[in-house]
């Protein structure tokens, strides 16, 4: 079954090549995850540009943006990302009678944790020490960041299922808020000493690219009746 919804007039494309287009969002993905871990295992990341940014980090602390950076973390948690889900993807149901914005956000969010847990594990990096006292970090591994990587596949897919679902005339505006909040996710952590470089920029990457897969499957393959709703919200 096909959506009747669309950005462009046109035919849809074949499910072969809608394969071929996630398979070469994977692949990317991961070859470029890969470089980036041998270049940790012989030094690169670490001399050239995680520490470096990390002392400039220290060295220019201040009290506002290390309370910004805080708020992140909570709300990029587990226990803020899953109320923040499900208040939006709940509203989304309301509005539009059907329980596909909630499902794709589900397989969204098992996907990008499954994703943190494997590459942790995988890789087993450790963090940085963090630059206050008071504020440790987590004792679990370092690479990749998993409030990064799970705000950019979260926050994207909902973006995504927003404008689908009725928000269409405020796309741009979603898209930059939606932008601007995972890059300072990923900034906050940075921040706070909790993570290197390195650990965001791959978070980010595996993360957007999760909600880039999950968006294109929605796209293809929601039945019709689900997003017949769209009418005058251009």
């Amino acid at each position: 079954m096909r959506s009747s919804w669309y950005f462009r007039r046109g035919s849809k494309s074949r499910p072969s090549q809608i394969g071929w287009i996630i398979f070469g969002l994977i692949v990317a993905m991961f070859y470029f995850t890969r470089r980036v871990v041998v270049a940790l295992s012989v030094g690169g990341w670490v001399d050239d540009v995680d520490l470096p940014v990390y002392n400039w980090v220290a060295e220019h602390q201040v009290a506002g943006l290390q309370a910004a950076a805080k708020l992140l973390y909570w709300w990029g948690s587990t226990p803020g990302m899953t109320a923040t889900m499900l208040v939006l993807t709940l509203w989304l149901c309301w509005a539009r009678k059907t329980w596909w914005p909630l499902a794709t956000a589900a397989f969204a969010a098992l996907g990008s944790v499954v994703l943190t847990i494997v590459l942790k594990r995988l890789v087993q990096h450790d963090r940085p020490v963090g630059l206050d006292p008071q504020f440790p970090p987590p004792e679990s591994y370092s690479f990749p960041s998993g409030h990064t990587l799970n705000a950019a596949a979260l926050i994207g897919i909902i973006t995504y299922l927003a404008i689908v679902y009725g928000l269409y005339r405020w796309r741009w505006w979603l898209s930059v808020m939606a932008a601007v909040f995972v890059l300072s996710m990923g900034a906050s952590r940075i921040y706070l000493g909790h993570h290197w470089v390195s650990d965001v920029m791959v978070g980010l990457l595996i993360g957007a690219g999760w909600g880039a897969v999950v968006a294109i499957l929605h796209f293809f393959f929601v039945p019709r009746p689900a997003l017949q709703a769209r009418s005058g919200s251009r």
